[in-house]
């Protein structure tokens, strides 16, 4: 995921609107956007999460809006208010508007979600990793590792479980809607198929299936200490076992093949690899070994492995030594990690991404709680951009290792997110905006790999040397070219606008909530003020089904960063109020026709986008695989197309009317 948005503000046209009253609504929403983002500041919220506001912030919201007479209640009843932060975007410094009573049903969800039971209770406060602890890589050291995270939960399955094969597949659903309003999958554009060779994929990561922390000799990652930090997980859940895909893998490559899919992209734990993650420190056999039965397990079932190196999960051995990723100590530890990974698989794996969705990772890396542990002079604002520096050079060193080993197949990393549309047509500063999106969130990494070698103008117009450090001429050298073809998670496309203040404004003002970026993203049309397109579940606000948007956001993608191949690396969308029902009610559980819908039409989509647009793009991977630990939304937040029963000690999964649908879909277009 997951993973890759926002505070808020839009008004409505309409006639109602005076032009004066629309500058005021805009500049009391702002006032507002403000609040929220300080209050998730304050609340020390990760700038990715999909967070949820208290009840009493919400109360203070309401209050406001009603001391501001006419105009407050112009803008409540035109139904535009703000949400929190989510995502990647907060620390880029852009906010989204979304419909007002969504701030009332966030809240009210967050209250009675009563699944899945929390795995840990966490401490009273936060507690930073130390930095500089000496290195110990003996068993006595893992376990100094391990005490900084804290209780584990012992899996309920120990030993990996060989299934019965084939899986056999329940009776297809039947028909949701009468064929005059909706075709089946399969008679979606049916004189149209995917190219030859087209992977039908599904994808997953790491930390958020495996479960099984503590097993085989692997280390602890940030990941399993962040999540035991109070207020970094909405529902208290970690991921010691979540779906328990490290014992499972077996059945759950049975399933998916099961389903016609030809492709799963996974991540490889660089903890199970190096449980030290450093370069001098031992390799764990026994994860090199696992890893390799997992790949052969695709293999033999016809399932192409795609593997990602890294997927967040920073070994927190490295976190503790010296910082992680604002550290450049860790160039040469990913770079010997790569290496070891590449050289253990080589000519079984032949499409390799070094970083998920970098720009979001590394704001990440400055948000609660990992902002509680920084390489000595880093802060929170240039901790972003000295992890975007570093994590640069090690995809960069790790591409070069690639290709000096000659390791057979293709490499790239994975972008995200949009490039998006200005919100009021022809209006100068949104299309400024829409520049700036696309500058910090995909830009930031696809310009120095894919056009330029270097950052974008933008950003080092904005960012002085002591926040973004420059590049040199050799380092530029090294970087450009580092990809084989160009990986996009495009779960949605919104629009950008100016923030009220002017963008010169908010530029020149580092305190101001939505610098650097100084963009908005919204999510309702500025003309006729309706959504973007259907809401998802309210722990994942910043996203909304966009099919529409598609074909014009990947032609853009391409003009920008051209390449001979594309991958949809993921999309996906979380069922509303998914993860709050009760799971002994698995009919209603698996029945997810906005989830359907939304895949449907995206690949209906992405086929024209191939046929009629001419855009290379050679696979799609929905995410996700099932169920899974959605990161600072725990297990509640479910992205699955198959439902896991986390109330049950063997973990039953079960396919979701999304995943016949996907099956049906592409055994009629490939």
């Amino acid at each position: 995921m997951t993973i890759r948005t926002d505070p808020h503000v839009l008004h409505k046209k309409t006639t109602r609107f005076s032009p004066i009253s629309v500058d005021h609504t805009m500049l009391r929403l702002y006032w507002i956007v403000t609040l929220l983002y300080t209050a998730k500041v304050a609340h020390s919220q990760s700038g990715f999460s999909d967070a949820v506001p208290s009840s009493a912030f919400t109360s203070q919201l309401r209050t406001s809006l009603a001391s501001s007479t006419a105009i407050s209640v112009t803008a409540v009843s035109s139904g535009f208010s703000t949400v929190t932060p989510s995502k990647s975007i907060t620390s880029s410094g852009f906010a989204t508007a979304t419909p007002s009573n969504t701030i009332a049903s966030i809240t009210a969800t967050a209250t009675i979600t009563a699944a899945p039971t929390p795995t840990v209770t966490s401490s009273s406060s936060p507690s930073g990793i130390p930095i500089g602890i000496p290195r110990d890589y003996s068993p006595a050291g893992l376990a100094k590792l391990w005490d900084l995270v804290g209780p584990v939960e012992v899996p309920p399955i120990t030993t990996t479980v060989i299934p019965q094969t084939p899986i056999a597949l329940p009776s297809h659903p039947p028909a949701l809607y009468p064929s005059f309003l909706a075709v089946a999958p399969k008679d979606i554009l049916p004189d149209l198929k995917y190219p030859e060779g087209f992977l039908f994929g599904v994808a997953s990561a790491a930390y958020q299936v495996e479960g099984a922390v503590m097993e085989e000799g692997k280390g602890p990652s940030v990941w399993d200490w962040a999540s035991r930090q109070p207020g970094a997980v909405t529902d208290n859940t970690t991921a010691d076992v979540v779906d328990l895909h490290y014992f499972l893998y077996k059945e759950d490559v049975a399933r998916i093949a099961a389903l016609g899919v030809n492709s799963h992209s996974f991540s490889v734990s660089w903890a199970r690899i190096f449980p030290f993650g450093a370069a001098d420190s031992p390799v764990n056999q026994q994860g090199l070994d696992h890893y390799a039965d997992v790949i052969e397990t695709h293999l033999k079932s016809n399932i192409t492995p795609v593997v990602t190196l890294f997927h967040w999960d920073t070994p927190l051995a490295l976190a503790a030594y010296y910082g992680g990723f604002t550290s450049p100590q860790i160039v040469d530890d990913f770079v010997h990690y790569a290496k070891t990974v590449f050289t253990a698989y080589n000519g079984s794996v032949h499409t390799w991404y070094t970083f998920n969705e970098p720009q979001v990772y590394c704001a990440q890396v400055g948000s609660f709680p990992f902002n509680l542990s920084f390489a000595p002079g880093i802060n929170e604002q240039n901790a972003q951009f000295q992890c975007s520096y570093n994590l640069l050079k090690a995809h960069a060193g790790a591409v070069k290792a690639f290709r000096e080993m000659g390791i057979t197949g293709e490499i790239a990393f994975k972008s995200a997110d949009y490039i998006g549309m200005p919100w009021r047509a022809n209006n100068t500063e949104d299309m400024e905006a829409v520049e700036r999106n696309a500058a910090f969130n995909i830009g930031v990494f696809a310009d120095p790999v894919y056009t330029t070698g270097d950052w974008p103008q933008i950003l080092k117009d904005t960012l002085p040397p002591d926040v973004l450090p420059r590049l040199t001429e050799q380092e530029s050298k090294e970087i450009l070219g580092t990809a084989d073809f160009f990986a996009i998670d495009a779960y949605r496309t919104y629009w950008n606008a100016a923030p009220p203040e002017g963008i010169d404004a908010c530029v020149n003002n580092t305190s101001d909530p939505l610098w650097p970026g100084c963009f908005l993203e919204l999510m309702n049309d500025f003309n006729t003020g309706w959504s973007s397109g259907p809401a998802s579940d309210p722990l994942t606000p910043w996203l909304q089904a966009t099919p529409q948007f598609l074909r014009p956001s990947f032609k853009r993608l391409h003009e920008r960063w051209p390449t001979s191949k594309i991958y949809l690396s993921e999309f996906g969308f979380t069922q509303p109020f998914e993860g709050v029902r009760n799971p002994q009610v698995l009919f209603q559980l698996t029945e997810d026709p906005e989830r359907t819908n939304y895949y449907m039409t995206y690949l209906g989509e992405l086929l024209l986008s191939i046929h009629e647009d001419g855009i290379p793009v050679q696979g799609a991977f929905c995410w996700a695989i099932m169920d899974n630990a959605e990161w600072n939304s725990g297990l509640s937040a479910r992205f699955g197309i198959q439902y896991v029963n986390y109330s049950s000690p063997t973990l039953e999964r079960s396919y979701k009317r999304s995943a016949f649908a996907l099956a049906d879909f592409f055994e009629a277009h490939l």
